[in-house]
């Protein structure tokens, strides 16, 4: 009996000391499966994060790039800025004296004409004219001067004899009527109609060299063509101060 109790004893230490050491065995395989799985994780953690960084690092040169890149960038427009403002206002300047220049001319001009109360001048499209009291105006297909034509050209003679340096372009127009004699037209017409005004001004002491002669057709209506009045208008002689000897004019000595 004593025999069997010990061997009962025996048999159930050893199948608690089996069962012990599977248990142990399993939970330390348990263990190293869990600490292979966080050693996994942790080399890929570590190999994302190494990843990270150099691509943080790529970026903070590509930026540090791209700053240099805009800093040279806006160095540049800054100049071209500086560059333009400068241009501008040189640029103003020259127009500010250049307009000047013109006001100093056209008060010259406007001062010469007022010798005499029958002549003045005007603008008309971006041109000096020189107003006579009575305008120089012809009849259809006609050169020839009417009295008030007459007189207003004998008084800008007498002007032109007090400032012998002035130079003036007489200009010529037709309406828009065609006019045909032989070879001759409109153009022809025009011509001869400034010759007429440049004749009696010689007639009356101005001197040649201060004259000088243009004919434009009926390019150059001074009003609409539409009417008898209008077409009247248009058949003119202009007296224009003559820009194309250099200065405008000089008055005085």
């Amino acid at each position: 009996m004593q025999f069997t109790t010990l061997r009962f004893f025996l048999l159930f230490c050893a199948a608690t000391f089996m069962m012990s050491s599977c248990v142990s065995k399993k939970k330390f395989e348990e263990l190293m499966n869990e600490k292979g799985a966080i050693a996994e994780s942790l080399a890929s953690s570590q190999k994302k994060v190494q990843e990270l960084d150099e691509k943080i690092a790529q970026l903070e040169t590509d930026m540090a790039a791209q700053k240099s890149d805009f800093e040279g960038r806006i160095t540049t427009l800054e100049s071209d800025l500086s560059t333009a403002k400068s241009e501008s206002a040189a640029a103003k300047a020259a127009l500010s004296a250049k307009e000047a220049e013109v006001m100093a001319v056209k008060k010259q001009v406007k001062d010469a004409f007022a010798v005499t109360g029958s002549l003045g001048l005007t603008e008309k499209n971006g041109s000096m004219v020189v107003s006579l009291e009575n305008p120089v105006n012809y009849g259809s297909g006609s050169t020839r001067l009417n009295k008030d034509a007459r007189t207003a050209i004998d008084n800008l003679a007498e002007t032109m004899k007090n400032n012998p340096n002035m130079s003036l372009l007489i200009e010529g127009h037709t309406d828009d009527k065609k006019f045909v004699s032989g070879s001759r037209d409109n153009w022809d017409l025009s011509v001869d109609r400034a010759m007429r005004v440049v004749k009696r001004l010689v007639k009356k002491g101005v001197s040649p060299s201060q004259l000088t002669v243009a004919g434009r057709g009926d390019a150059e209506p001074a009003t609409s063509n539409d009417t008898k009045e209008g077409r009247s208008e248009n058949r003119r002689a202009v007296v224009k101060p003559n820009v194309n000897t250099g200065a405008l004019y000089k008055i005085g000595n």
